[in-house]
């Protein structure tokens, strides 16, 4: 979905912030809600990136943007600073060398793409660019995945990133065709993501690598209310999953499921009243979707495959903060969160929702390359990675290290055989289908 732009006044200081004590047990499931730092000086945070268990990064801030880490304890660290005038685009998006991208936009300042690590005054900044790449997914080859207008035509843009900041097209939209940051990488090796039109209408679309377009879902007029507030993500099921912000019979909202072949199934319309209009949308370890609802009466919920809907928190903008809010489990499994305004003093915070799910299994989804001989340096790409053992063959891997949730890097033992790869995290194991040659 479109990450907001953050614009105000104070700058990106570094401090630590006590973790709030409030707790509140939900009447609707058994849940624990708790704010773990309000924003104060710093600004709304944009999403959060898991860069080492129980490590996650943000970006955010009022005229002085830039990144920070926060800890479930609230303790937060400076990472690097924008001047005024910069607006960072995304929330941070792992990169395979250890370090986290985003963008900022175009403005009084060339539009930028840089990256930070967990270590203060790591800031990279790469080459200005004459649009705005706005990124919001990595690929298995180490590029990323980026929206955005380009600078010939003023026309919205599919590219891809790569870890220097250079930009390669991949599909140019038409005029009216607004891109929310949905864009992701699909299990078939196609780039899928929601064009939204200025009629509130839109499309489920299709890329592939050669530029080929393809709407696979044509969704109605009055089906979002803007640009912003859009979901999308494909389950470990093969299966797409999103959100309708306003849409369905009572203009309220709806979740659905989509099949790559384009095969539609509604699953929730959210009823008529103020709990309404689903923005932000993951699939937890237990393989329900979770999400939330926009605005002061903002609830944080649960629906199962099924369609069986839960609520899980009700916000208080006051004390909760007011969503829109950008989720992520963590790999303790928890459910964390920003949110853009409320709280104390109303800048938005960072909360964590425990909802009793198991710690994420491992997903490796690709491996390059897929064969070489003992010593051969793999790279394993895919989701919940964080703290992993690799095998090959049934053999212990050497040189086993994370690169953020998304990738491994492992090396290739001597005496490793031909077979398929394990990755075990504290999450549980994974074994490929596919084979590793050893050569």
């Amino acid at each position: 979905m479109n990450r907001p732009t953050l614009v105000g006044r104070g700058p990106l200081i570094a401090f630590a912030l006590f973790a709030t004590t409030l707790s509140v047990p939900s009447s609707e499931a058994q849940t624990t809600f708790r704010v773990i730092a309000c924003m104060h000086q710093l600004g709304p945070a944009v999403g959060l990136t898991e860069a080492s268990p129980g490590l996650f990064l943000s970006v955010g801030g009022y005229g002085y943007q830039g990144a920070f880490s926060i800890t479930p304890q609230g303790a937060i660290t400076d990472l690097g600073r924008f001047p005024n005038g910069y607006n960072v685009q995304s929330q941070l998006v792992g990169g395979a060398d250890g370090r986290f991208y985003s963008a900022t936009e175009l403005g009084v300042s060339p539009a930028t793409v840089f990256s930070v690590t967990s270590t203060p005054g790591s800031k990279l900044v790469y080459q200005p660019q004459q649009f705005v790449p706005c990124l919001t997914a990595n690929m298995p080859d180490g590029t990323f995945l980026a929206r955005g207008v380009g600078p010939a035509n003023g026309l919205p843009d599919l590219f891809k990133v790569d870890a220097d900041g250079v930009v390669t097209p991949l599909h140019q939209f038409p005029s009216g065709a607004r891109l929310p940051n949905t864009a992701i990488y699909g299990s078939d090796r196609n780039y899928y993501g929601v064009d939204n039109l200025h009629d509130d209408s839109g499309s489920v679309y299709r890329v592939t690598p050669t530029g080929s377009f393809t709407k696979i879902l044509t969704f109605p007029v009055g089906s979002f209310l803007t640009s912003n507030y859009v979901a999308l993500l494909q389950s470990i099921d093969g299966n797409l999953y999103g959100a309708t912000t306003p849409g369905g019979a009572n203009g309220t909202g709806t979740i659905y499921r989509l099949t790559l072949a384009g095969q539609y199934t509604p699953l929730y319309e959210f009823p008529k009243g103020s709990v309404a209009n689903p923005t932000d949308l993951i699939e937890g370890s237990d393989g329900n979707l979770y999400g939330a609802t926009l605005g002061a009466n903002s609830v944080l919920f649960r629906v199962t495959k099924t369609g069986q809907y839960t609520l899980l928190h009700a916000m208080n903008a006051y004390l909760d903060g007011q969503c829109q809010c950008l989720l992520t489990q963590g790999s303790d499994g928890t459910i964390y969160g920003t949110t853009l305004l409320g709280g104390t003093p109303g800048v938005g915070d960072v909360f964590a929702l425990d909802a009793g799910l198991p710690k994420p299994a491992p997903w490796p989804r690709a491996c390059e390359p897929q064969s070489g001989p003992a010593g051969t340096r793999v790279r394993l790409w895919g989701a919940n990675l964080l703290a992993a053992s690799v095998q090959f063959g049934g053999a212990a891997a050497t040189g086993v290290s994370s690169s953020g949730s998304s990738y491994i890097w492992a090396t290739v033992p001597q005496g490793a055989v031909t077979g398929p790869i394990t990755v075990t995290t504290p999450g549980g194991a994974y074994t490929t289908q596919s084979v590793f040659t050893v050569q």
